[in-house]
């Protein structure tokens, strides 16, 4: 098969074990107890499907999965929990996380959801070309919203302007490509955008990467590096999740800002720059002034033009034109064509908490596993058929919750005081939630 899976756990014993059962299999999977480890492996590797441990040592597995996705937007993740915790469930999928299980679990069902997991990761490496982005290639914004129509207009309007610009909006919203929408119409659409995600660096890396050093200026500095700052002079630079700086940089940030000028990490001169800032955060950054982890002189610095991009389920009637443009781009070399009303009408009444991206994503699964020329909703992702099953708009909180218990209840032979144990609830609490889903207890 030659696909890598990569487990992260912090039980020794848990990792070799799976290791030596997909080898059998003829994986290759590596492993990792820390979230340092991890992120190392998955840098040096090429990884296909991530199993994680949502309680991984003093980490917490939710924080890695958010750093993987920063590191690459397409990471296919699938979560192990110990403790059906539904809090945890819920936030692993709204960060991205293709499926969970839950401990102690049968092999042969780990197993299966790997290989759908691989099956949709390999069709969205398959369906990229070389030299793609994940930002669809041209900066095109597919609405018919008035409220982002009025967005583009004014960010044509400020476009050829010099003034630092900050996008902000939840994750998946379309904030780099608003950003590559405001460089393509600016008078430096010539020069290619530089981009850097704040987030997925160290603090000592990102030094590095915006600043760049001169050679001998530490161990391992062999030559002389060019900074993102640099590498972007005379064009635009896209700073993504700027709210996930340290304080150190931030003001490093802010001299660049005021002084159109940097310095290498070991130099002693500062060399002139000519870019144009555009800075985006899915993070509320007045209130992360009024914690002390913001700077706000840097941010009044940066929001002279503020875009504030609202979330899919504000902007329901982008959905249809958003999934037939994705259909379009993943069905090029497929037999895939269309979608059924029916999965628009279920696109509709769902919340979207991964908003445009989760879109995408969603999109990409079911033209990969789709049998006929039009996607129905057997091709959609198992959370979606809760969705068409229910007579209520329930949001994804409440789909996982029915789906938790549901799950929960089997493993223990419904058994409901059990089952109230292990999710953490009174029995009443529990009995509520049985009769509030509908879930069929057998007699």
């Amino acid at each position: 098969m030659g696909n890598t899976i990569l487990v992260v756990d912090d039980n020794v014993g848990l990792c070799k074990s799976l290791a030596r059962n997909f080898g059998r299999f003829g994986y290759k999977c590596l492993t990792a107890t820390t979230k340092q480890e991890a992120v190392e492996t998955y840098r040096n590797n090429s990884i296909d499907v991530v199993l994680l441990d949502i309680v991984l040592g003093e980490y917490n597995g939710l924080d890695l999965l958010d750093t993987l996705k920063d590191i690459d937007e397409d990471v296919t993740v699938i979560m192990i929990t110990g403790y059906a915790s539904i809090e945890s469930a819920v936030k692993s999928i709204k960060i991205g996380a293709y499926d969970y299980i839950q401990k102690p679990f049968d092999f042969n069902k780990l197993l299966k959801i790997t290989e759908n997991a691989l099956e949709f990761s390999n069709s969205t490496t398959d369906r990229k070309s070389p030299d793609e982005d994940g930002g669809m290639g041209a900066p095109s914004i597919v609405t018919s919203n008035p409220v982002i129509i009025e967005l583009c207009e004014k960010a044509k309007k400020l476009a050829d302007t010099d003034l630092p610009i900050l996008i902000c909006g939840e994750n998946g919203t379309g904030k780099e490509i608003f950003a590559d929408y405001i460089h393509s119409n600016s008078s430096r659409r010539a020069m290619k955008m530089l981009k850097i995600n704040c987030a997925a660096f160290p603090e000592n890396l990102l030094d590095n990467e915006l600043f760049g050093h001169e050679k001998g200026s530490y161990t391992g500095a062999d030559m002389e590096f060019k900074g993102v700052f640099e590498r972007a002079d005379k064009s635009s630079l896209f700073l993504d999740e700027i709210g996930d700086m340290s304080f150190a940089i931030q003001a490093k940030i802010l001299r660049v800002l005021q002084n159109n000028e940097i310095r290498r990490i070991g130099g002693d001169k500062t060399v002139s720059i000519d870019v144009r800032f555009i800075a985006a955060s899915n993070k509320n950054l007045e209130e992360l002034i009024t914690k002390r982890r913001f700077r706000e002189d840097l941010y009044y610095r940066l929001n002279a033009v503020t875009f504030s991009l609202p979330p899919l389920r504000e902007r329901r009637d982008d959905i249809p034109l958003l999934a037939k443009f994705f259909l379009k781009h993943f069905s090029n070399n497929s037999h895939v064509k269309s979608l059924d009303e029916e999965v628009l009408n279920v696109f509709k009444a769902y919340e979207w908490p991964g908003n445009i991206r989760q879109l995408k994503n969603t999109i990409n699964y079911a033209a990969a596993i789709a049998t006929k020329d039009s996607i129905t909703t057997e091709d959609l992702p198992p959370l979606f058929l809760e969705v068409k099953r229910s007579n209520d708009d329930l949001n994804l909180r409440e789909i996982t919750e029915k789906s938790i218990i549901t799950r929960t209840l089997c493993n223990n032979n419904y058994n409901k005081k059990k089952t109230a144990e292990m999710l953490r609830m009174s029995r009443r609490t529990l009995y509520n939630k049985i009769e509030k889903y509908g879930i069929p207890i057998p007699q």
